[in-house]
């Protein structure tokens, strides 16, 4: 099915291909959602709001960008985006796209403008979200700490969300995801520059953008089997210049876990550190440990099979203290915490491949649920 996709995508869309970025603003609404959501969830309801110009399916050939494939919206046309970047101030803002939007409002306390948005309605198969995105903007470098703030939003509603609740976070204290957040002077570890201002310059990343985040992560705890709602929102600040947009990875959107209340958070190779993207993740989780004293929490740590076992039995160890230590932060009673070390005695996948190896590079967090 995916090769016929391809095949069709290169025979109507060849004319936006550019330095093999790929943009297609044609899909059905219900296709384009199917690209972005992964295992563990049912999806319902979906809406799309703003001009068709200005969400569309994008796949890119080259490693240059830290996602490959995914859906993309924009204050302005997707298909602008596409080849190097000639041009520090792309703009194409379109009159029909000229919404507010009060949840946006409401972050920045300014006029948005150049609204788009896409929302949905949808059920986990397990207790926990995690989805991959990146932002990126024609703002940077010259408007960072200016009104002009471009900002988008993740918001999710539900059982344990009555309110909404922004997953783009990130940084020590937690900061929402925006310019003025993630740029070359704060949490510059996440922000990647891509402008120029001569026009004979190479710039190495085949985007238009001036500046984007590294892949983050939004992820939450949610209750299985329950309806949830997420929108997914961007828009201009203060004016109707320079385009911003946020890339939503492929197949990224899903439930994970072996069952109810169990959790599974990926580490890198040889690493025990947890990415900040992860802190909306500690934070739910902390709230519902807090909010039921009686229960206990199993944090057991895995690795795959390189290196010898005693030293994977450290590193396993190390992941899951790693993963307790955030949570005793957040509050949670040392007394409803175990910790473990498993080394690579029970991998989920075959440790003959990378793509193995990764799935079992681990650390299961399991609630006992006692009265």
């Amino acid at each position: 099915m995916r090769v016929v996709f391809f095949l069709f995508l290169s025979i109507f869309f060849s004319s936006q291909l550019r330095a093999q970025f790929l943009v297609d603003t044609l899909l059905t609404k219900q296709k384009l959602i199917e690209t972005f959501m992964g295992e563990g969830v049912s999806i319902f309801n979906i809406k799309i709001h703003g001009s068709e110009s200005s969400s569309g399916y994008f796949r890119l050939d080259s490693n240059t960008f830290p996602m490959d494939e995914g859906i993309v919206i924009s204050t302005g046309r997707v298909s602008a985006m596409t080849g190097q970047n000639t041009r520090p101030n792309m703009t194409t803002s379109m009159k029909e796209s000229q919404g507010s939007d009060a949840d946006l409002a409401r972050m920045v306390s300014r006029q948005i403008f150049n609204v788009t948005v896409i929302e949905f309605d949808f059920v986990p198969l397990y207790d926990s979200l995690f989805f991959d995105y990146v932002f990126a903007s024609e703002e940077y470098p010259e408007y960072v700490g200016s009104p002009f703030n471009d900002v988008f939003c993740l918001l999710i509603t539900g059982p344990n969300f009555p309110k909404p609740v922004n997953l783009a976070r990130i940084g020590k204290p937690s900061k929402t995801v925006m310019i003025n957040s993630v740029n070359q002077k704060k949490n510059k570890q996440y922000f990647i520059p891509n402008h120029k201002f001569k026009p004979t310059a190479k710039t190495p990343y085949t985007i238009e953008y001036d500046g984007f985040t590294t892949m983050l992560t939004a992820s939450c705890i949610v209750t299985r089997g329950k309806m949830h709602h997420i929108k997914i929102a961007i828009g201009n600040v203060n004016d109707f210049s320079y385009d911003s947009g946020v890339f939503l990875r492929a197949g990224s959107f899903g439930s994970r876990g072996g069952g109810k209340s169990r959790f599974i958070l990926p580490f890198d190779f040889d690493s025990h550190l947890i990415k900040e993207t992860y802190n909306n993740l500690f934070d739910s989780l902390a709230d519902v440990m807090k909010a039921n004293p009686s229960w206990k929490l199993s944090i057991l740590g895995h690795t795959d099979s390189l290196g010898s076992q005693e030293y994977n039995e450290e590193l396993s160890y190390a992941r899951a203290k790693e993963v307790a230590d955030k949570l005793l932060a957040a509050g949670v009673n040392s007394k409803q915490i175990f910790i473990k070390g498993y080394g690579y005695k029970h991998p989920l996948s075959k440790n003959d491949s990378e793509e193995g190896r990764q799935r079992n590079r681990r650390v299961e967090m399991v609630i006992i649920k006692r009265s």
